[in-house]
């Protein structure tokens, strides 16, 4: 019995490469090595862009030349506008655009058209530099480097972005897009989908791991160190972690880009005036309302704030709420250094 030799249909479709086999067709007509040029210099049919000095020493020209062709390339492919491959390229670019609202961040924008292939994300950059179909737009500080169709109302933009930051400042903490909206959308009279798309080419306002939208600068939304990446862990959870599940969340969240040692969480977070070591190796965040001290510590000051002496299950309870110790603990304290009426209530011992 034969048996072929044919692979079996797994049904997975390659992403066809419409940018970059559109590229090589519309440059087919200039030299091999301006081609080669342009390929290399891009990152087209390669696994990444060569530098100009690569490319110069590579064609034993200098990087000047290198970019003496390339600025040749470009402008002869901008010239070739009115062919209908051209114009295809670019109708696929405002439309992408269009349909997120006008403008769109330019990585977003490569990756939306690319679909995850590199020559394709290539062969993208290298058209945007030669259509004036959209025009590139930059703010320092306000808006990421982005493409915009050239009626784009940037004014409107910038409207609602200021509109976003005045309620991110007012609430103080982050917030979902649906939770943004719902404050917003009596004052910005746009579509929720367009809202978030005005979000993401801002420089002002950024997402976080967890998709919360808040002031790029805040700890919650940019975490820099292994203290500020544990207080996002900790404030998402909601609830106190052992040191080492802190570690294995921030990886888990890409955090960080190397792994994170469990030893390095603890060693900061004891440290730091935010974070409480509520039982063993077990850290919760002061905002919570939990303090720093011993169990001792703790007792003294829940009976400090009591109107009246408290029995030993209030006492537990009042303990536990803000302590992950065992009961006995709790009770040999209380025993140890704590005033017991005949009536089973605790207080202070006086001195």
């Amino acid at each position: 019995m034969e048996t072929s030799n044919k692979p079996e249909n797994t049904n997975v479709q390659e992403t066809p490469l419409f940018f970059s086999e559109a590229l090589k067709q519309i440059v087919a007509d200039f030299s091999l090595r301006s081609q080669e040029i342009i390929f290399t210099r891009y990152g087209v049919f390669n696994s990444h862009a060569l530098t100009l000095e690569e490319i110069g020493k590579k064609y034993s020209i200098t990087r000047e030349r290198v970019r003496q062709v390339i600025r040749e390339v470009l402008k002869k492919v901008k010239e070739k506008s009115g062919v209908p491959l051209f114009a295809q390229v670019q109708d696929k670019i405002v439309l992408a655009i269009t349909e997120n609202g006008g403008i769109m961040e330019k990585k977003q924008l490569l990756k939306v058209l690319g679909k995850g292939n590199a020559s394709e994300e290539a062969a993208v950059c290298f058209f945007l530099e030669c259509t004036d179909a959209v025009k590139g737009v930059e703010v320092k500080d306000e808006l990421s480097f982005s493409y915009m169709l050239p009626l784009f109302d940037i004014e409107g933009w910038r409207a609602v972005k200021n509109a976003a930051v005045k309620v991110l400042v007012a609430e103080k903490k982050p917030l979902s897009v649906d939770e943004m909206f719902e404050l917003l959308k009596a004052e910005v009279k746009i579509e929720k989908d367009v809202f978030q798309s005005y979000l993401e080419v801002s420089e002002e306002i950024k997402q976080n791991t967890f998709e919360k939208w808040g002031i790029a600068k805040w700890k919650e939304i940019s975490p820099k160190g292994t203290r500020e990446k544990s207080y996002l862990v900790l404030k998402e959870a909601g609830i106190p972690l052992h040191f080492r599940d802190i570690a294995k969340k921030i990886d888990q969240y890409h955090l960080n880009k190397k792994g994170t040692h469990p030893q390095t969480v603890h060693n900061e977070l004891i440290k730091d005036k935010n974070f409480v070591l509520v039982g063993r190796g077990i850290y919760a965040l002061v905002e919570w309302g939990y303090k720093k001290g011993t169990v001792k510590d703790v007792i003294e000051e829940i009976l400090k704030k009591s109107s009246k002496p408290l029995n030993r299950d209030e006492i537990l309870k009042k303990v536990l709420d803000i302590r992950h110790v065992k009961k006995s603990t709790i009770v040999i304290n209380l025993n140890n250094y704590f005033s017991k009426t005949k009536e089973g209530v605790y207080s202070i011992k006086k001195s």
